[in-house]
């Protein structure tokens, strides 16, 4: 477009950094694309800056203490309360003084239902603006698993009533969002897969690069994970090799002390790596979860991947995810209700004898396309630029 559009986005992470990390991501493409971009942040601040042209406006954090959904907590920890959740319900109405071209929410309507009474009234609110603006629904390439069909019909109906668009930041090649969504294809033309929403790293050579690297993710529940890496690297080929575990913003004080106490020679520990998607490309071995970025960022950097997929409660998302990719020969998986000091030695010896996965087969550029996309969609309806 000639001229700036605004946009109002919005994202709430609730365990990990990894909904955020993804929001940045777009909100930065956003802004190159002449966007003027509000990220509304719902969940724990992050160790990102805002890019240029990119505002963040942090709302009272919500988090999900102890990896429970269902037990949603402030900053200090304390339950929710109502007058948290009209507080940020404000802040965002407020921000709609901006005129926004477009709205978009990530997850939402697909998940982060226990947010849509502060969702609602500003979806109602945008069909009153003078220019109603677009509103986008982007959302990750697998959902969990829904046991009540009426969640589906929440989804759908909202897509319907609300939403111009839905990006799907997902390459079809791996997995379809009918597999984790059955009604997909009542939302017809207004869903659209982009690719993988992933930020190319840096050449970076890091000397010494770790033979083993375990990586948390946002580190809330990564502690069991870095434990049994520990435990495990005595029995791996790479016993006597450098190892880096690196724990995540979120990783509990206590847990990381706890850690730095018992770390043999020749492991570090730390909290964050800004190159850690470089390192996943030079280790032997990379350790992780099976969320969205790091295994996207495994797939980019062609990586021997470890997944130990997060599976507390109904969460089944990354289940999914780590199953696909075994089933294409592309990780090896240790399930996280049999987590063990053997069971992950066994599982990073097989992948580190394997060879490494090629890249170029997936598509990684679903930044860009959402971009050229939410910028077409301006343009068609407003006639800017």
């Amino acid at each position: 477009m000639s001229v700036p559009w605004r946009c109002l986005f919005w994202v709430q992470s609730l365990l990990g950094s990894g909904h955020l990390r993804r929001a940045h991501l777009l909100a930065e493409t956003f802004a190159a694309r002449g966007g003027e971009v509000t990220l509304a942040n719902g969940g724990s601040p992050g160790p990102w800056a805002p890019a240029p042209g990119v505002r963040l406006v942090q709302l009272p954090p919500i988090s999900a203490r102890n990896g429970n959904f269902g037990d949603l907590v402030d900053a200090s920890g304390s339950p929710v309360t109502s007058a948290l959740r009209i507080e940020r319900q404000q802040i965002l109405t407020s921000l709609l003084a901006m005129h926004p071209e477009v709205i978009v929410t990530e997850m939402f309507p697909f998940g982060r239902r226990a947010f849509r009474g502060e969702l609602a009234p500003v979806l109602q609110a945008a069909r009153s603006l003078p220019r109603r603006p677009l509103m986008i629904a982007s959302v990750r390439d697998i959902l969990v698993s829904k046991r009540d069909p009426s969640r589906y019909d929440f989804m759908v109906q909202t897509c319907l009533e609300h939403y111009d668009q839905v990006l799907v930041h997902g390459d079809e090649r791996l997995l379809v969002f009918a597999s984790s969504f059955p009604p997909a294809a009542e939302l017809g033309s207004r869903l659209v897969h982009t690719g993988f929403v992933h930020q190319r790293a840096q050449a970076l050579d890091v000397a010494p690069a770790p033979a083993v690297l375990i990586s948390a993710g946002g580190g809330a529940v990564g502690r069991d994970l870095l434990a049994a890496a520990l435990a495990a690297r005595p029995s791996t080929r790479f016993a006597t090799a450098p190892w880096l575990l690196v724990g995540g913003q979120n990783l509990p004080t206590a847990a990381f002390a706890a850690l730095q106490e018992c770390l043999p020679s020749d492991c570090s520990l730390e909290r964050y790596r800004s190159d850690l998607p470089a390192l996943m490309g030079q280790c032997e071995v990379s350790v992780s979860q099976a969320g969205y970025n790091s295994v996207v960022e495994g797939l980019a950097a062609e990586a021997r991947m470890v997944l130990v997929p997060f599976a507390t409660g109904e969460e089944d998302e990354q289940e999914q995810r780590a199953r696909r990719l075994v089933e294409l020969g592309l990780a090896q998986r240790v399930a996280e209700s049999e987590l063990s000091g053997a069971k992950l030695a066994q599982a990073i010896d097989r992948a580190g004898g394997t060879a490494r996965p090629l890249s170029t087969g997936w598509s990684f550029d679903g930044a860009a396309r959402s971009a050229d996309i939410v910028a077409g969609l301006i343009r068609k309806r407003f006639g800017d630029g």
